[in-house]
């Protein structure tokens, strides 16, 4: 009887919990399937959303999210792919996707209002955004094999395209 009486006690003290006013948090979104995948993510701040998407074998993505109403988004699919974002300050957005073998993909992003994506679809490319400032974009494209982009930003309004192809 005592176990019955502290189980509903402890249902109701969380159920009282979580009836609280809802307020700005951050959110982080993992869907993995196949074998060996892994994930870290870590938020500090508010309104910061992480998706990270992921299928195949030994993928490998990670997500740092600190400042303000950042969003990220990676999904990969294949093979011993790594997709790395890192957001600091707010009103970021970066996107990224993989499809192959041994992709890597890496945005790093400090200031407010920067845009990047990159696509990768093939085996053994590796493309880096790397944006300080406010308002810069970029967009990378490559498909074929052994691509390599790297792109560096400072200051504000810049914009950035590369699109890579070839065997």
């Amino acid at each position: 009887m005592k176990r019955l009486l502290s189980a509903v006690a402890a249902a109701a003290i969380l159920s009282s919990l979580a009836v609280a006013p809802a307020a700005a948090q951050n959110r982080t979104v993992v869907t993995q399937s196949g074998t060996d995948n892994g994930v870290a993510a870590y938020q500090d701040g508010r309104r910061n959303n992480a998706n990270v998407g992921q299928n195949g074998r030994r993928n490998y993505s990670r997500a740092v999210q600190s400042g303000y109403n950042n969003f990220l988004r990676m999904e990969q699919g294949g093979t011993r792919n790594e997709a790395v974002t890192e957001q600091a300050g707010s009103d970021n957005v970066a996107v990224t996707g993989q499809e192959g073998r041994n992709l890597a993909g890496g945005i790093y992003q400090n200031g407010r209002g920067n845009i990047s994506g990159i696509a990768q679809i093939g085996n053994g490319s590796i493309a880096t955004t790397d944006q300080v400032g406010r308002n810069n974009t970029t967009g990378v494209i490559q498909v074929g094999n052994n691509q390599d982009a790297n792109v560096v930003q400072r200051g504000n309004g810049n914009i950035t395209v590369v699109i890579q192809g070839g065997q």
